[in-house]
Parts: structure tokens; C-alpha cells; sequence
């Protein structure tokens, strides 16, 4: 592997595309974002994105992007754990150096923990739960995906403040900052248009939206737990999903447990307070868990005596 000359860990989620890019030895010589990448888009989609991302991390460290065979790349990404899109996925994989493919939530729980013993439920566009035990056994929770799974997730939020905007605009139900807040997010994501009216306005953001768009809808929920019964009950009823995973995934209570993904912060305050009290901050985050998966491949393996 002498021949590898920059090493990258990707965080491949459903609303953005995380790459840092590194030297061999470690050092963090840039980092780029970009749009979500879960393999639901398609893999010829999420690898255009995550090679545009790579792109813009070389030139962000004002390098020339060199070519495949010298990179080693650690991926982990939001839907891998699909046979057949992960399938799609590997086929279409440019010739990297070395390659690594994971679950994001696989990722997430190696950098969350350094690769040790412990347990992790992410939350964000989806919701995944994954904990590595102390004899190495795993076990996962949810995962299962939108809008059958993934509870409690930006997803799982988002589309209970749909369903309470409608209801508000029906008046079956209060109206309030949390279905305001929804329409505005509507109307500000469709094209301008005068004449639309509010229920337009809410069918014809439907009639485009993917869990993406659902996982913005979020936004208003947590903006307005303070001021909005709804709101509120949504958030408490997210945390309440994710304590039941809380509590499936380590029955004994015995492992370190991190929350993590953009809406942990969130939802932390909303868990039972033992819950709480377990809660270490991640080490590392989903990136370097991929960039960690990296490193152990590029270890000399031992050769039997």
C-alpha cells in the first residue's frame, strides 16, 4: 500500500455528503460537504455526489485530485444495509486504491467509540441503532427505513408536522406557530405562485416530497417545542421511540451509549433521565469512523508462523 497518497472518510447521509480528506499519517488537510447521497437516489447518483464532494475537499487543500488507485476511501452510507442497492452501489465503484464500505450507522458507532466496546443510536433523516458488545457481538434496532421505520427520526418528525399542518388547516385541530411554520417551510421550497392558496400549497409540496424533504419539515418541530403544544408532543414522542431503542439495544445498561446525528441535541433533554445519565459524547464522529475502517485495512496483515 505504499502507493497511497491521501486517505478520505465519507459520511453519506440522506441530507448531506460529509468527506475529509487526509495524509497517511493522519493529518486533516481539508473538508467538504455536499447534498445527501443515500443509496435510496441511486448508486450512479450517490457516487456523482460523493465524487463531487472528493472533488471539492482536493481543491478546498488546494491539491490536484490525483488518481483512484492512490486513495484509500472509507465510506459509510445510509441504505448500505439493502442488498441490492448496496450491490448496485460496489459494481459502479470508481477503482479506488482501497475501498471500504459500511452502514452509516456502522460508521457512526466506530467513530463514536474508537472502534471499542459501546453503543450509539443516530438520529437525523433516518434513525438507526447499533451497539458492539463486550464478546464482540452486535445488535442492531430500526433502520428499517421511510416511512415504515426509522422512528423518531427528522423523517418520522416531519411527517407528523404535515399531518398536523393539515389538520390545523382543516380546523380539526389548533393552528398554531408549528402549522405556520410548516407552511412557510412549504411554500418557500415550491416555485413562486400568487394564486396557490394554503392547501395547494400543502398538496403540492406532498406530491414531491422524499424523506428528505420530510427530515426538513423537522425544523419547525424544534424550533417550536417552547411555544407549541404540537410541537412539543412530536418531540416527546420521538424521544420516546428512541428510548425504547435505548433500552433494546443494551437491556444490561453496561455499555457506554452516544447519541449522535443532527438531532440529538435536540431530543437528549427529552429522554428518561437514567437515559441521560449514560450518555458519554462521541469521540469521533461518522467520518472518522469510515477513515478508522480505513486505517485497519491498511494495516500489515500478520502472516502465520
Amino acid at each position: 500500500m505504499d502507493a497511497i497518497a491521501y486517505l478520505l472518510g465519507i459520511d453519506g447521509g440522506g441530507t448531506k455528503t460529509l468527506v475529509r480528506l487526509t495524509s497517511p499519517q493522519g493529518q486533516v488537510l481539508a473538508q467538504a460537504s455536499g447534498p445527501g447521497s443515500a443509496l435510496r437516489i441511486g448508486a450512479a447518483q450517490a457516487w456523482r455526489v460523493i465524487g463531487q464532494t472528493i472533488d471539492a475537499a482536493f481543491a478546498g487543500a488546494g491539491l490536484q485530485r490525483p488518481a483512484d488507485e492512490t486513495l484509500a476511501v472509507g465510506i459509510g452510507i445510509a441504505g448500505e444495509n439493502v442488498a441490492q442497492w448496496s450491490a448496485d452501489f460496489r459494481a459502479q465503484a470508481p477503482a479506488f486504491g482501497v475501498l471500504e464500505i459500511v452502514n452509516d450507522g456502522v460508521a457512526t458507532l466506530l467513530g463514536a467509540h474508537g472502534g471499542a466496546p459501546g453503543a450509539i443510536i443516530a438520529v437525523g433523516t433516518g434513525t438507526i441503532g447499533l451497539s458492539l458488545d463486550l464478546d464482540g457481538s452486535r445488535r442492531v434496532v430500526d433502520g428499517w427505513g421511510f416511512p415504515s421505520g426509522d422512528d423518531g427520526s427528522g423523517g418520522w418528525m416531519g411527517l407528523r408536522a404535515l399531518h398536523h399542518a393539515q389538520l390545523a388547516l382543516d380546523g380539526r385541530s389548533h393552528r398554531g406557530p408549528l402549522a405556520d411554520a410548516v407552511l412557510e417551510l412549504c411554500r418557500s421550497e415550491l416555485p413562486a405562485e400568487p394564486a396557490r392558496d394554503e392547501r395547494a400549497t400543502l398538496l403540492d409540496w406532498l406530491a414531491q416530497a422524499d424523506q428528505a424533504a420530510f427530515a426538513r419539515a423537522a425544523r419547525p418541530v424544534v424550533a417550536h417545542a417552547h411555544d407549541d403544544v404540537a410541537a412539543r408532543n412530536i418531540l416527546q414522542a420521538a424521544a420516546a421511540e428512541i428510548s425504547r431503542m435505548i433500552d433494546t439495544l443494551d437491556p444490561a445498561q453496561c455499555l457506554p451509549l452516544a447519541l449522535c446525528g443532527g438531532l440529538a441535541a435536540a431530543l437528549q433533554p427529552y429522554l428518561e433521565r437514567r437515559q441521560q445519565a449514560r450518555i458519554v459524547p462521541p469521540q469521533a464522529d461518522a467520518v472518522d469512523g469510515a477513515l478508522l475502517l480505513v486505517r485497519r485495512a491498511l494495516q500489515p496483515k500478520e502472516t502465520p508462523a
